[in-house]
This record gives C-alpha cells, structure tokens and sequence, in this order.
C-alpha cells in the first residue's frame, strides 16, 4: 500500500497528508481516486503542484474557436458580435492548426510585425503600406484571442499561459480629431431640412448635441426619453461598457426632440434594436473630402437618426434613412 494511505475496511482508502505543519485527511472507496487526491493536495500544500499540458497540446486553436463559439461562450454584451468575428479570423490565420500551449507572446509580436507592416512603416506611423488592418483591429484580434484562452484554461481547469501579454498589442492609433468647421454645419442642416423627411434635421441636430455611440441612437425608445422632468436626459440602461448611462439634453436637443412631439404618442417599442436597425447604422460611415486625405467629414455630428417606435418595416426604413443622410453628407457638407 502506498506511504500515506490506509486500508481501513472494505473499499474504505484513508489518506493522510503530513507537509509543512499542515495536516489533511479524507477517505475515498477507490484506491485510485485515493492516490490522486493524495498527488494533487501534496503538491497544492508544497507548492509543487503537477500541471497536466496534455490537453492544451492536443487542442488546436481552430477547435478552441470552435469550442468557444458553438458554446456560445462569448456572452451577451454588446461587443460578443465582434468578437465572434474576431475569433473567426484566427481561425484562418496561420496559427490555426497550432496547438494552445505552441502560442507564445514572441509568436505574436511576429505576427503583429507581419499584418500591420511595421517594417515598413514610417517613423511614427503604426502601419506600413502593406498592412493587413489597422492598428485597432490587431488590438482587438489580440484581445479576443486572449479572451478565449482565459475561458478555455478556467473551463478545463489548466494553469494555461496567456500569450498576450504587456508589449505584444501595439500602440493605440491617434484619436479622430476631425470636427465641423466653418458653415459646415450650417449647410448640413439646411440640406436635412429640405430632405422629405420630415424627422431628418432633428436626428442630426441630437446627434450633435447628445454625441452618443451608434448603437444607442439606435436603440433608442420614447420611453427612455424624459423631456419633462427637472433636468431633462435620456437614459441608457445598457451601454458599450455593459452599464448604464444618463445623457443630459441641452436646449437644442430638447428641442429638437420636441419638435417631432406627435411622436411622443406613439407606444414605444418593447423589443431591443431590431437587426435591421443595428444593420443600417453600421451601414453608414462617415464621408471623406477628395481633397483632405483621411480627414472624415464629421465626427462630433455622427449624425445617426434617432428612430422613432416602428413596427415590422423598422429595418427597412432604418436603411432608407441612412442612405439617405449618406447622400446628404456627400453632395452638400463636401460638394463637387
């Protein structure tokens, strides 16, 4: 019988645990679960506990991705969508058949090096000419990546190494600084007023005023709007961050939203944004100047409609308005 057990009557397997001051004991009917309890609480009290790779090394990134996402592991918040997607593109990336304890930080930094062209970029710049993506996209591909071998390790119960760790995301890109500037918002404003959509001039003016994300304006409910109150605000219960926020309402946005008031009668829907909705929002992207490079032609404006409660035609005239607000940004904020 193995030192430290004790047979004490029929499948009855007493083990005693005797290191550094500490004593534990517990009784087991099978010798071999005995032994185990034994190997892994000696090694737990000594600090030698046995790390078992051999899962992790049998385990390919692909499948981990695939564990991941057929699971539905990547929860609920409003960022999961693109961290499906960015799981997808590990998936086809080179370390797609490596296995999960192959991947080491210095394997990432080459990648990096590799998709975002750094060798070939400029003094300052973060990209070269033949740069996969932007630097934001390989901070989020990173971030994903690391995401999933936290939740593998912790649902298999392996001490796994994460290989993104300080120094292998690169440096986040400089911030859009580009603002309305001069008669720009002016002229934008003149030609949402002429649009034949009555409610266009007033989403662009609460755009302005309120700066809120895309997927909030989006979602946006009558019910979450408290003109009448003592301080009017909209409130947010669930942002990009997963917690709620309140907006305050300038004067102009007060107005703005009072001006569509025959809406306010409206039931408000009692479903979140339809796919339709969050379809058409993402749809449009700001509009760039042929003549200024990568300046974009508004950023505090963002300019996204807030809709009003609609029924099963929601994402279709959420598109419609988007393409039209797309078409107003390119002939009258920049025309030809």
């Amino acid at each position: 019988m193995p030192e430290g057990i004790q047979v004490r009557g029929p499948h009855q397997f007493r083990v005693q645990v005797r290191r550094n001051g500490v004593y534990q004991t517990k009784t087991f009917e099978k010798l071999s679960e005995a032994q185990e309890w034994q190997r892994v609480m000696e090694g737990k009290v000594t600090g030698e506990e046995p790390v078992d790779l051999k899962r992790a090394r049998s385990t390919t990134l692909a499948r981990a991705c695939d564990w991941m996402l057929d699971g539905k592991r990547v929860g609920t918040n409003p960022d999961a969508k693109n961290v499906s997607a960015k799981l997808r593109s590990w998936q086809t990336s080179k370390f797609a058949d490596w296995s999960l304890a192959s991947i080491h930080d210095w394997d990432l930094i080459e990648w990096r090096r590799e998709v975002l062209d750094e060798d070939g970029a400029e003094d300052g710049e973060a990209c070269g000419p033949a740069a996969e993506c932007g630097a934001q996209t390989a901070i989020h591909r990173l971030n994903a990546l690391s995401k999933l071998i936290q939740i593998w390790a912790r649902a298999h119960k392996i001490p796994l190494e994460n290989p993104v760790k300080p120094g292998v995301r690169p440096g986040k890109p400089d911030g859009r600084d580009r603002r309305l500037s001069g008669d720009e918002e002016k002229r934008l404003l003149e030609a949402a007023d002429k649009s034949s959509r009555p409610w266009l001039k007033a989403a662009v003016i609460i755009s302005i005023e309120t700066c809120m994300r895309q997927s909030e304006l989006a979602g946006l409910i009558w019910d979450r709007v408290k003109l009448t109150s003592e301080y009017p605000h909209v409130d947010l219960p669930k942002t990009k961050n997963d917690r709620p926020r309140r907006v305050p309402l300038s004067e102009r946005a007060l107005s703005a939203f009072k001006s569509r008031g025959q809406e306010l009668s409206r039931p408000a829907m009692a479903r979140s944004p339809s796919r339709g909705h969050l379809a058409a929002v993402r749809a449009h992207r700001p509009t760039r100047k042929r003549d200024h490079g990568n300046q974009r032609a508004s950023d505090a404006g963002h300019a996204h409609a807030v809709h009003p409660p609609a029924g099963g035609s929601a994402g279709r005239e959420a598109a419609r308005r988007k393409t039209e607000f797309a078409g107003l940004v390119k002939n009258h904020v920049y025309p030809d």
